[in-house]
């Protein structure tokens, strides 16, 4: 749960396949969240940073996350080692996934 006055949270580092994230997510009427993709480092990935993630404010079990440059594929990050970063006012965050979808 992300409380009304916000927060982040760090997954650890991970590899995954597929070209979208989706989310098991609630923010209730008022919640947002953003999430962002990091590198081996640390340091965020360009175009897949959270102010670079487009907000998202929904009730739903596949919420797909999207970038305002980059879209929704992140094929390209697909077998790197990543670290997803969240960041939300009011949400819970019941799970995340990475999955083949059509383009």
């Amino acid at each position: 749960d992300f409380a009304y006055g916000g927060g982040t949270l760090t997954t650890r580092p991970l590899k995954f396949q597929g070209n979208r994230l989706v989310l098991n997510i609630d923010t209730d009427a008022t919640g947002i969240m953003q999430v962002g993709l990091l590198d081996d480092s640390g340091q965020a990935i360009p175009g897949f940073s959270l102010d670079d993630c487009i907000y998202i404010n929904a009730d739903a079990v596949d919420a797909e996350v999207e970038w305002m440059d980059k879209g929704k594929d992140v094929s390209p990050l697909a077998g790197k080692t990543v670290q997803v970063v969240f960041r939300g006012n009011g949400t819970k965050l019941y799970s995340m996934q990475f999955v083949d979808a059509e383009q």
